[in-house]
């Protein structure tokens, strides 16, 4: 019985395993609810860790507020963890519950994309906001495999609807999220005892999610959704499939890494006829210097060596009768170097060939055949030289050995035509494994057994027909077409994250330093300078955030600064009392009115305002004089990012510190290269921890202390300044890949040589 046609595509995908067609809605209701019960009960053990963690805090408290703090918070989650528990669950629900309403989804996405209305109600919401971005990043980068899978399962279960990180209910945006905001409706607990909450519902939580995400995944396995990524996998239907010249745009975009137009190096055009090939090798064969060796090598001036197959003593082998035996060769080639380091076998497989029928008197070649052959294994040379290039990829294109090698011999087009299937294919092979991360296991990478499967079938079944090429290339370039679309996803929400977390970055920055220019010589009440480096800095922030540097609003903030240090300061004179009575009630209608916009409670906000009122009081009383006036406290300087870790002078310095210091004497060239570099850069990065290197992209420069790289799937996995990687560039531990087409870059690289040779 032929298929249903209106039958979604991924199930008729799942072949012997398909059951029926499964209704979404249920099977998102089995995942919901096992995924609520489990994390429910890591949820009770992270409670449990709460409560001895704020214990043991309060008992090494160095004061009485700070044991308060503890103690209160420890009595107030217990009292509550049952009610958190229950918002928890109820919103973990409701995140599913919206997945299936593509409005509500669409929407959410819409109001994400605006950048300029970030919405922060209290003063400690922006540290909060913080807290929760980190743990999902973080978790993210720790299951990225499982939920990439469980994202793409999710995706192609939902015909109509679009799922990424930003709605899928079991993504960690969304488990923190909704932790998040079940402590802020049933907690009233001090920000600092908040963050410590959150730390540990990463630890409990959310760093023991991979049970639920496997879980999760097997349901959706079981149910045949997926059970492995297929190769033609669409939303739409076959008849919507992309226009011929549409598949071409998108294989042409398919590649990675793919720099953007304006900053690519100048495009190759590799091409080498027959009578400029035969030049070349002739010249090198006339500059030869070495005797002829037994085997029939001699060795050029340069890397390479050429071997004068035309000089053999038997007859010459015709070109139609090598390319039979290259043929039956492949399989059992293929077989050798896939279980061992990759190394150059073209000069080997041919001089066994040409000795088979008599050892003593190997079959001679024509020269254009020994031209080609050795030009051939120039290119694998090359090959297995080049620094690019990961070790599993130079091991996946030498198994393509044999079968080039024929190619070149048989079609001639192969050296003039850039559009050659076989070139194409090379290429393609190189710039997806460019981003392959050899740390981690290859063989569980999908695009990597693509390619390894691929190579496996060229050598199997090409003999003549070049069809094997175009067919495997078509599928390839098609998967990492995917692959792409979604990591581009992936790779935007990073670049928007880090874009809105820079603009936080600067406006503390810039809150910090206006802050701390207006009290570094100023004398004030401890309790006023708490309240300017704390709550009136997050006024600060959130003022530049949403009005800007030059906004009316900002310079007002910036003032009411002048205006209350001024008040502070004893007054003697009739002008001067005269004027801090009128000015008194003013200052502090105007506190009043900035904390509108950090402070949405209207009694905590009119409690902030009257500690202050009662300070000036107290201030303008001559009698008093029990107030002390100090200098910014250490805790304060460090609110305003001028803590010790201040950079020391050269004078300061210990004789240890000052070696380091001109080692690490940044040389302009790096500095210089780290700043051009050009976006969707790949670089090879050590990873001094443990010492394995990593492959990342440069994403964005979000600016000069932002340089952000994501792997191949977009996650964010390396985060540096402009110094720090022009640092790591001069002391090599990171280095640029070249990404330029592979087969055309390494025969401009051969041609060149031999060319000076000659």
């Amino acid at each position: 019985m032929a298929p249903r046609k209106d039958r979604p595509e991924h199930l008729e995908l799942v072949g012997k395993r398909y059951q029926g067609p499964t209704h979404p809605p249920k099977m998102l209701e089995h995942i919901r609810d096992q995924s609520s019960e489990n994390a429910l009960r890591l949820l009770e053990h992270m409670f449990s860790a709460t409560d001895d963690l704020f214990y043991d805090l309060s008992k090494r408290a160095t004061n009485n507020n700070e044991q308060n703090l503890y103690f209160e918070a420890m009595r107030e989650v217990r009292i509550k963890k049952r009610g958190i528990a229950t918002a928890f669950a109820q919103e973990l629900i409701n995140s599913f519950s919206e997945l299936m309403n593509f409005e509500v989804n669409r929407t959410r996405e819409e109001q994400d994309e605006d950048v300029s209305n970030l919405s922060i109600v209290e003063g400690d919401q922006l540290e909060i906001e913080l807290a929760q971005s980190n743990m999902a990043s973080r978790t993210r980068e720790n299951f990225k495999q499982d939920l990439y899978e469980l994202t793409i399962r999710l995706d192609h279960l939902l015909l109509q609807i679009p799922v990424n990180e930003d709605n899928s209910p079991l993504d960690p945006q969304q488990l923190a999220g909704a932790f998040v905001k079940a402590c802020e409706n049933q907690l009233d607990i001090n920000i600092k005892a908040l963050l410590i909450l959150f730390k540990l519902f990463e630890k409990h939580v959310l760093k023991q999610l991979g049970p639920i995400f496997a879980d999760a995944n097997q349901v959706l396995l079981d149910a045949g959704i997926l059970p492995k990524v297929p190769r033609h996998l669409n939303k739409s239907s076959s008849s919507e499939r992309p226009s011929s010249t549409e598949q071409k745009l998108e294989r042409d975009n398919a590649g990675i890494p793919q720099l953007p137009e304006q900053l690519t190096q100048p495009t190759l055009n590799f091409q080498l006829d027959l009578n400029t090939l035969s030049t070349l090798m002739s010249g090198a064969r006339t500059n030869t210097h070495a005797p002829l060796s037994a085997d029939g090598a001699t060795k050029a001036t340069g890397p390479y060596t050429y071997y004068l197959y035309s000089s053999n003593p038997g007859p010459i082998m015709a070109s139609p009768q090598l390319a039979s035996l290259l043929t039956k060769s492949q399989p059992l080639v293929d077989r050798q170097l896939s279980t061992v380091a990759p190394r150059n076998i073209i000069t080997d497989v041919v001089n066994q060939l040409l000795a088979k029928r008599d050892p003593e008197v190997p079959q001679a070649l024509e020269q254009p055949d020994e031209d080609i052959i050795n030009l051939i294994a120039m290119f694998f040379d090359n090959v297995l030289s080049d620094n690019s290039l990961p070790l599993a990829v130079q091991s996946l294109i030498c198994r393509l050995q044999i079968p080039i090698l024929k190619i070149a011999l048989h079609d001639r087009s192969f050296l003039t035509e850039s559009e050659h299937p076989a070139r194409k294919l090379v290429n393609l092979v190189t710039r997806a494994g460019l981003s392959f991360d050899e740390s981690k296991p290859l063989e569980r990478d999908p695009l990597y057994r693509k390619i390894a499967d691929g190579v496996q079938t060229i050598n199997r079944l090409y003999k003549a027909d070049a069809s094997v090429f175009e067919e495997f290339l078509e599928e390839l370039e098609h998967d990492i077409s995917q692959e792409k679309r979604k990591s581009d996803l992936v790779e935007k929400r990073t670049t928007q994250a880090e874009e809105g977390k820079s603009k936080i970055r600067q406006a503390r920055a810039t809150a910090q330093a206006a802050l701390y220019n207006k009290l570094k010589n100023a004398q004030l009440p401890e309790a006023v300078s708490t309240f300017l480096t704390n709550t009136w800095l997050q006024v600060l922030v959130i003022t530049h955030l949403k009005q800007g540097y030059d906004s009316s609003e900002w310079i007002e903030a910036e003032s009411l600064i002048t205006d209350i240090i001024w008040l502070c300061q004893p007054h003697t004179d009739d002008r001067s009392i005269s004027r801090a009575k009128r000015l008194q009630p003013e200052v502090l209608q105007r506190i009043d009115n900035g904390l509108e916009i950090a402070i949405d409670n209207p009694e905590s906000r009119a409690s902030k305002v009257a500690a202050i009122e009662e300070i000036l009081v107290s201030l303008s009383d001559t009698t008093a004089q029990d107030i002390e006036y100090s200098d910014l406290t250490g805790d304060q300087k460090d609110a305003l990012g001028k803590g010790g870790s201040q950079q020391k002078s050269w004078e300061e310095m210990t004789a240890l510190e000052r070696q380091q210091s001109r080692y690490e004497q940044l040389s302009n060239r790096y500095y210089l290269e780290a700043k051009d570099i050009p976006i969707g850069s790949w670089l090879e990065y050590l990873d001094e921890e443990n010492g394995k290197k990593v492959r990342c992209k440069l994403s964005s420069k979000v600016d000069a202390d932002s340089y952000i790289f994501v792997n191949r799937f977009g996650f964010k996995i390396l985060e540096k300044s402009r110094r720090q990687l022009a640092y790591d560039m001069q002391f090599e531990r990171a280095r640029t890949l070249d990404s330029r087409p592979l087969f055309e870059r390494l025969m401009e690289k051969v041609v060149s040589h031999l060319q000076q040779t000659a």
